[in-house]
């Protein structure tokens, strides 16, 4: 008899991976995925071995190994035929997606195996670190290479691609299919993003991920305190000062709680904690004429308002990034911050937190004009040159329907459609949902213009110096300006 190798993946949720093959030839390997639906249906798919089984396939001591006779494994054994023929076809049709390394880029990542199994696209995937997609995507699509068929982008990022004329418009692809436009579902601040000039003209992206700033704060220490939710900054700087004075041995295992926490670091740091508040007191990047204006009076209030937040801040907060705020807030040594969707889940895992339950989230406070969040969704758009813009669209539909971003939004990425965000079975699990859609829907994006980057980067380096102590919020403001106009200058 004749014995195949088979390895098993068994994960709780009544799903089994198989691999047939020698467990370390993963070239020559083909995968079997078995699930149980709720019915009680078994179904069955199967296909190449690609880079998201190898990933769950990894876990050694979580698989074992079995001789199936094929006299006695018969229902394999008809399967075998189908397995082998679904071994990569170089002519097979295939596509490219270009994603973000992190829970962004992962839950497209699962998308894409799940596309695959459905309809037999084969889609590649490239991965790229944060800090390196921009730049990776730009070059390749200036350079016309056609390397890829979709790509994730940032929506900060949008403007320098769609002004580079480097994507696809969608809507004759929509109109093809016989859709007028995107449905009314999508948050129109998130659709709103993928369309040059903003707001109002064509669409060459779709959102996919729908992150928006929000308040993180202990309800348990203002409860303490009697203090309400912040409602407007100074609200939110009178509780910051009540808990820093009344909290020093508050901490868990003893020691000071600071009324709040900040990014400060240069760069993108401090400009995404300070632009909420530059907003709420009137600030503008840019005025009607396109020239910088963050050293207006309305700026620099703004600016000396954050270093009057940072008073009651931990010790270093200027040079602190993402990784600084998060660990202050999950050790409970910290009341407060401006913070991103994607950390909420961290504070009700015990391995990671101190605060469980304590933590509540609200939309950013006001002042003279009502708070608003950054926006931060992630977009998804074809390039102008891709080799396979029929297929890519296909993929780009099915994967912002309101089924599939469900699938995305259980994996850990908020949604841009309303209908997510109301959906019961995702408000149980993410009770913050009807908060971050609040503050989505009111949220703005940063300057839309294609020298973002720079510009950022230029502003985070003197918000930096103010929190730190190097110049006064005056003189931060007034060389940030000069700075931003050179670059702008220079871009004519």
């Amino acid at each position: 008899m004749t014995a195949i190798p088979l390895w098993i993946h068994e994960p709780a949720h009544k799903v089994f991976y198989l691999r047939l093959g020698r467990k370390t030839d993963d070239e020559r390997s083909l995968a079997m995925e078995l699930s149980l639906e709720p019915s009680g249906v078994f179904r069955i798919r199967y296909g190449a071995m690609n880079s998201a089984l190898k990933e769950i396939l990894s876990s050694d001591h979580r698989m074992r190994s079995v001789s199936l006779s094929i006299l006695s494994g018969m229902l394999l054994v008809a399967l075998i035929p189908g397995l082998l023929s679904c071994q990569r076809d170089p002519n097979a049709k295939s596509l490219t997606l270009a994603v973000n390394s992190g829970v962004e880029g992962d839950a497209l990542k699962q998308a894409a195996l799940d596309y695959e199994a459905q309809t037999g696209v084969h889609i590649n995937i490239a991965e790229f670190p944060y800090a390196n997609l921009f730049e990776k995507e730009l070059i390749d699509l200036g350079a016309r290479s056609r390397a890829y068929d979709l790509i994730m982008l940032d929506d900060p990022w949008f403007p320098k691609f769609a002004s580079q004329h480097l994507l696809t418009e969608l809507t004759p692809l929509l109109q093809q299919r016989g859709l007028k436009g995107p449905d009314e579902d999508f948050v129109a601040t998130s659709i709103a993003l993928g369309r040059e000039p903003y707001r109002t003209g064509s669409l060459y992206a779709m959102p996919y991920v729908g992150n928006s700033q929000l308040l993180f704060y202990r309800k348990d220490l203002f409860a303490k305190h009697n203090l309400p939710e912040p409602a407007t900054w100074n609200d939110a700087l009178a509780a910051a000062k009540i808990i820093s004075e009344l909290e020093t041995n508050g901490a868990p295992g003893g020691g000071k709680i600071y009324g709040y926490v900040m990014r400060a670091a240069q760069g993108n740091a401090a400009v995404a904690d300070f632009m909420p508040i530059f907003w709420a007191f009137g600030g503008e990047m840019l005025d009607a004429n396109y020239q910088p204006a963050v050293n207006s009076a309305e700026g620099i209030a703004a600016l000396k308002f954050m270093l009057e937040l940072g008073k009651y801040s931990p010790p270093g907060y200027a040079s602190f990034n993402a990784d600084e705020v998060g660990a202050h807030l999950l050790q409970g040594t910290a009341a407060m911050s401006i913070n991103w969707p994607a950390w909420i889940s961290s504070f009700n895992d015990p391995a990671k937190s101190r605060v469980i339950g304590n933590m509540e989230f609200a939309t950013l406070p006001g002042a003279k004009n009502p708070g608003q969040a950054e926006i931060g969704n992630w977009l998804l758009a074809i390039p102008r040159d891709a080799k396979n813009k029929d297929a890519a669209f296909d993929f780009l539909l099915w994967a912002t329907s309101a089924e599939q971003m469900k699938r995305s939004a259980i994996r850990g990425n908020p949604p841009t459609r309303k209908s997510l965000f109301n959906d019961p079975e995702l408000v149980a699990k993410f009770p913050a949902y009807p908060t971050q859609l609040r503050s989505l829907e009111s949220s703005r994006p940063r300057p839309r213009t294609p020298h973002w980057n720079e510009i950022e980067n230029v502003f985070g380096i003197y918000l930096s110096k103010a929190n730190s102590g190097e110049l006064s919020a005056e003189d931060a403001m007034n060389q940030a300006n000069t700075e931003i106009g050179k670059i702008l200058e220079r871009a004519k």
